[in-house]
């Protein structure tokens, strides 16, 4: 196809995180798109709420998308993302990204599984940012990001490489 060896990366710091896969990736895979994204709930824990119904409510929304990833055999970390090759579908834990391409970098690699493994990815625009909701193995997750971030790119990508491991 004309688009199979497109990349989609959009943020500094998703491009941060495609610069360093290379120790992480098997032969002749490469990265397609990064997504930098939080188990949702992330941002609801962290508001400012004196009587602390939005860090309950928030815990409890991550717990749900930390359990239904585990049952795909999926780990996810906060900062972290998902980082899609030819190949698989990878969660990466990063270090904080503190702006101006400070922080960010690529940790550990937490979990892999192969394209074929992944059902569907959608992605819907929620004020700020975009919730994202991964189905691995029959298993439905949801994690959030920013508004820069490569929400839409990474979806489109998955469809492409799904078509690519197909044919």
């Amino acid at each position: 196809t004309p688009d199979a060896g497109r990349e989609d990366v959009r943020s500094k710091q998703e491009k941060k995180v495609k610069e360093e896969m290379g120790p992480f990736l098997e032969q002749r895979e490469e990265v397609r798109a990064v997504l930098i994204a939080r188990p949702r709930g992330w941002t609801m824990s962290k508001g400012d709420d004196p009587l602390g119904v939005s860090e309950a409510l928030g815990g409890r929304k991550q717990q749900k998308a930390h359990s239904a990833a585990e049952e795909a055999g999926i780990r996810l970390a906060s900062p972290g993302g998902l980082v899609l090759t030819n190949k698989r579908l990878l969660t990466v834990q990063t270090g904080e990204a503190l702006g101006m391409g400070i922080g960010g970098s690529v940790k550990d690699v937490l979990s892999a599984v192969p394209i074929a493994d992944v059902d569907s990815m959608k992605v819907k625009r929620l004020l700020l940012g975009y919730v994202v909701t991964l189905t691995v193995r029959g298993s439905e997750f949801k994690l959030e990001t920013n508004a820069a971030a490569g929400a839409k790119p990474m979806a489109e990508a998955l469809e492409r490489a799904k078509g690519e491991a197909r044919s």
